[in-house]
């Protein structure tokens, strides 16, 4: 018998327990006869040939007349792969088919708690796939790294990407913005802020690559908007300081507006009294 683990692969893939130890026979075994199947198995022969006929008619094995004797090889490996890959998809397309008759055509708005990473992923993953017009993101390379063939993808498509960043990194069809106040980034983990045209936005932290601390996502369309302002607007006053800090021209109208940003910023209101989750306390920015 076989590796537990690669018979379960394959009984994944609509195989039976018998079936996969068979196709696994053939595989060392190409051109064997039934009993031959059977002797290495030591499986009664006729429940053998009735797995060998049920391979045949998946497609995943081939039967040849040898004179009197029937022989059986398998499907080579990759075809094999490409098959299941084929069912695989249609399967999961008559049942997106099947689920959409289900589906009310309103979503309520709201706020929805994300509880994984892999449920936060494939959201994010699937609101840049339905960006309509525009895409607000900030972001360490944590997340920017792994979503950057989504953004330039979604920017060739003549969307209107604009990223705010604190690393070095260059990106194709989309507005990259640099602080260079990454060493003192934001939070003391990995972030992102995401507003998907106007109307549908997104928030989440990772303490640690493999902790997720917060995750939201929202397609209330009043708070969205609202968001993609205040993103548009905390974009350019942020690039305005990176810019302007050392340029003599600049300097008056530099400390005017920084006095007022440092009038009302978390510091100089005690806004961490407000926080229970010592982790985002302590990493409130400078």
């Amino acid at each position: 018998m076989f590796n537990r683990n690669t018979v379960n692969a394959l009984s994944d893939f609509g195989l039976n327990n018998l079936e996969a130890n068979v196709y696994l026979t053939l595989l060392k075994n190409p051109g064997a006869t039934g009993y031959r199947v059977a002797r290495e198995l030591g499986k009664a022969v006729s429940n053998v040939y009735q797995a060998l006929e049920s391979l045949t008619v998946q497609g995943v094995a081939i039967q040849k007349y040898e004179g009197k004797d029937r022989t059986y090889s398998p499907l080579p490996v990759k075809e094999v792969i490409s098959l299941f890959k084929s069912n695989h998809e249609n399967r999961i397309a008559a049942l997106e088919d099947e689920l959409q008759e289900f589906e009310s055509p309103v979503i309520e708005s709201a706020i929805y708690k994300i509880n994984s990473s892999d449920q936060l992923f494939n959201k994010i993953e699937s609101l840049l796939e339905e960006v309509k017009s525009s895409v607000l993101i900030t972001a360490d390379s944590f997340f920017l790294e792994r979503l950057q063939q989504q953004l330039e993808s979604a920017g060739k498509k003549g969307r209107t990407i604009l990223i705010l960043g604190y690393e070095d990194l260059k990106f194709e069809n989309c507005d990259f913005l640099k602080l260079s106040s990454g060493k003192r980034a934001p939070w003391p983990g990995h972030w992102i802020i995401m507003d998907i045209d106007g109307v549908q936005h997104l928030i989440a932290f990772f303490e640690k690559p493999d902790t997720l601390t917060h995750a939201i996502w929202c397609n209330d369309q009043y708070v969205s908007y609202w968001i993609h302002f205040f993103m548009l607007a905390d974009f350019a006053l942020m690039t305005f300081f990176e810019e302007a800090h050392d340029k003599e021209e600049y300097r008056e109208i530099f400390s005017r507006i920084r006095d007022i940003y440092n009038k009302y910023t978390h510091h100089s209101l005690n806004l961490a009294r407000h926080y229970s989750d010592s982790a985002l306390t302590n990493g409130l920015p400078d």
